[in-house]
């Protein structure tokens, strides 16, 4: 339900108005940890009757690799069998948080543990000069365009790039908060993308970020000193709880209403 509200919210605030009030959201969630169900292969193929054009992997407790708990194989190899299967290749592939980071261990990167602790609440990311087309796009923050502001909570991240990734976003803490795979077919007049992924939680809002800091800080997860940056992170410095809501659930519109083949 967050992840719907977030997309749907994010679309009616979309820039291009005529674009947005052509959109019909539709999104299915399927439980791949406790219950192991996936959509069908049918379903991802371009000549399925009412199919997918996106998977979207969310944000999870659990380590991308961890391989120990019985779901992360199989989510694994599941998303690379989507990306690089010829019938798929229309498929756009779209990762939040542990998504990002299942995403760049199936591709071929990597996910650890990390050792300058966690970020939670708004952060600034620098945006990178490939970044700038895919955050900033058609509308530019005009008082701080080279950094997107967004709500974290995590200490795992991606320290080294997949093959054929480009490095769209990071922080002072951790390397790469934002990446993209462009489509084998697009050309740099017009950049396409087929896996897009974030490390940040544009779906939170300030009330989501501030109970889980609160559950694991009495469950003795974050220490005192974590707690008490998060917190104060909460809102960021103005006050809005970060762009997840503007730019940054903007730019994922943009990508998934890119047309592939």
């Amino acid at each position: 339900a967050i992840y719907r509200e977030w997309l749907h919210s994010s679309l009616q605030s979309y820039p291009d108005k005529e674009v947005a009030k052509n959109v019909d959201l539709v999104v299915d969630g399927y439980d791949v940890v406790d219950k192991q169900v996936y959509p069908s292969w049918k379903s991802l193929l371009a000549e399925a009757e009412d199919g997918y054009s996106v998977v979207m992997l969310t944000g999870s407790r659990h380590s991308a690799y961890d391989t120990s708990l019985p779901f992360i194989p199989t989510l694994t190899n599941f998303v690379r069998s989507v990306a690089t299967s010829a019938e798929t290749q229309h498929i756009k592939v779209v990762g939040i948080c542990f998504g990002h980071q299942l995403i760049s261990i199936a591709m071929g990167g990597e996910c650890k543990a990390g050792e300058a602790g966690w970020e939670i609440g708004v952060y600034g990311n620098e945006v990178t000069e490939a970044g700038k087309y895919w955050w900033t796009g058609h509308w530019p923050d005009k008082e701080d365009p080279d950094r997107v502001y967004i709500q974290q909570m995590h200490r795992d991240h991606v320290p080294t790039l997949p093959p054929d990734f480009q490095i769209l976003s990071r922080s002072n803490k951790y390397p790469i908060h934002s990446m993209v795979k462009t489509h084998p077919t697009c050309t740099p007049a017009n950049p396409r993308a087929q896996i897009f992924s974030v490390q940040g939680h544009p779906e939170y809002t300030p009330d989501i970020v501030r109970l889980m800091v609160d559950i694991r800080s009495e469950q003795g997860i974050f220490d005192k000193k974590t707690t008490a940056e998060a917190r104060r992170r909460l809102v960021g410095k103005d006050g809005s709880g970060g762009e997840g809501y503007g730019r940054v659930g903007w730019a994922i519109w943009r990508v998934l209403l890119q047309d592939t083949p």
